[in-house]
């Protein structure tokens, strides 16, 4: 097995990336002065044209999930020692943490020419926020309500959000079309997940503009031996591009943990350090739900190996430890009958299991035929220490299949995990163009190869001949043959 390169193990971690346009609508101006060739004004009149566009993005809800978010940590439903993590969301695209802002003043803002970059930190528009159960008050402040329920009810008067806040609580008391203040592709009875929490705990758990600068980033990855992943890894490269928005608090030990990705577009004043701005107390702050999610933090380790031992009722282990005794004594393994063959019963606590096998197609009488037989098999996780005397590379499948003579079986465990290791390899673009690519190169060296020596059997050459060089001379005597001919 070839070991992977410094390189190859690369990981880099990047400031930020700034979108050229934050989401949200946008008005072109443009104007015309049309002067003579002495720089004097033609008209007094200046032309001009203005033209509306808007940048469309998520906002108050996901459109697509699943190709938005590439993961999220702890898992959902994980149960493990989590009390030091600070939970986070991975996004696939690398500039989703930024094409929003928390801040009001325009001024605030950092807006990048083209083909500028900044140093300047620049706070995200989400954060993860974490409460326990508790805090969270029971399921009821967690609500599927429409867009029109974000509005005061001045505003929209079939909003549910009543004297709470929201994102448009500067629009109280005004008279405003709520249209105006969504964008093309949202409308007010769109459906989207609410989190109305306390506006004293939130100001107290919320991150500060200052924190939300530093609690997104963006990694770049090698792929180099991952899993393949569907539209990051099987699209023809080495590397990938991940952004980050991880939330400001460790979760609570010993019991039920909830998170909750939330936008912070606008809301500026609600967050710790703008005591300028006085909340009512009394109140609740209703936030959009982009993710939510429950994991456990019981204080075990979660590892894999430690879970591994808790199956079996054992103690952890130290990183100094090395358990050798993994026996699956579970409710997950096959029922052994007493009467059953030691072979059998050997075979089966050792992880193997009994599966149908079709041995490959047979010719009898000109019919192809199919063979049926009962072959073990097992996974790579077993109870004990594997051996491993395989002689690699193997051909094909065909090469690795085992007869275990006590039984009169076949084993096709490494048969079927070679079968499987190309089904995964073909998978990836990257690795099955490079084959198809190599085994062309081949085709063509070894059809060269065997032209050669065709032409050095009938032309009577000896191997060390140059074709190059034969083929010269042949051209220049038939040339001069030629002129000879011609001037005879």
């Amino acid at each position: 097995m070839r070991l992977l390169e410094d390189k190859e193990r690369m990981i880099a971690f990047i400031q930020h990336d700034i979108p050229g346009l934050e989401d949200g609508n946008f008005q072109l101006k443009i104007s015309q002065v049309i002067t003579d060739d002495g720089g004097d004004k033609v008209s007094d009149e200046t032309l001009t044209a203005a033209y509306a566009f808007a940048v469309t993005g998520d906002r108050f809800a996901l459109s697509q999930p699943g190709q938005t978010i590439y993961s999220v940590y702890p898992a959902e439903n994980a149960t493990g020692r989590y009390g030091s993590v600070l939970p986070h969301v991975v996004f696939n695209k690398t500039s989703f943490p930024w094409t929003r802002t928390p801040l009001q003043e325009k001024s605030k803002r950092v807006v990048l020419k083209a083909g500028v970059d900044t140093d300047e930190d620049v706070p995200v528009w989400l954060t993860v926020l974490v409460l326990d159960e508790q805090e969270l008050g029971g399921d009821q402040n967690i609500k599927i309500v429409a867009v029109r329920d974000l509005f005061p009810p001045s505003v929209v008067k079939e909003s549910s959000l009543g004297d709470h806040y929201s994102y448009f609580y500067q629009l109280k008391d005004r008279e405003v079309r709520p249209e105006t203040m969504l964008e093309p592709g949202i409308m007010l009875t769109d459906s989207i997940q609410v989190l109305d929490i306390d506006t004293g705990l939130f100001r107290t758990l919320a991150p500060s503009v200052e924190d939300l600068k530093l609690m997104g980033h963006v990694r770049k990855v090698s792929l180099q031996d991952k899993a393949t992943m569907p539209g990051i890894s099987d699209v023809g490269t080495s590397e990938g591009r991940f952004s980050i928005v991880f939330g400001n608090r460790l979760p609570a030990e010993e019991r039920k943990n909830y998170a909750f990705l939330v936008s912070l577009e606008g809301l500026e004043e609600f967050l710790p350090g703008q005591e300028n701005f006085t909340l009512d107390t009394g109140n609740k702050l209703r936030l959009a739900v982009l993710k939510s999610w429950s994991f456990y933090t019981t204080g075990d380790n979660a590892q894999f190996v430690d879970r591994v031992n808790r199956l079996n009722g054992g103690e952890e282990t130290t990183e100094a430890e090395v358990n050798e005794d993994l026996l699956l004594m579970t409710s997950f393994g096959l029922s052994v009958p007493e009467e059953s063959m030691k072979e059998v019963r050997g075979a089966l606590e050792r992880g193997y299991v009994p599966l149908n096998h079709d041995l490959r197609s047979g010719r009898e009488n000109d019919i192809f035929t199919v063979d049926k037989t009962v072959s073990w098999c097992r996974g790579p996780l077993v109870p004990y220490r594997v051996e491993r005397n395989l002689k690699l590379p193997a051909a094909s499948a065909d090469y690795l299949l085992r007869f275990d003579p006590s039984t009169g079986m076949l084993d096709v465990s490494y048969a079927s995990a070679w079968m499987l290791g190309r089904q995964l390899a073909l998978q990836d673009k990257e690795f099955a163009t490079r084959l198809f690519n190599w085994n062309t190169n081949r085709e063509k060296a070894m059809r060269r190869q065997v032209e050669r020596f065709e032409l050095n059997e009938r032309l009577e050459l000896s191997p060390e001949t140059e074709l190059n060089d034969l083929l010269k001379n042949t051209i220049m005597s038939l040339k001069l043959r030629k002129k000879y001919d011609e001037e005879k």
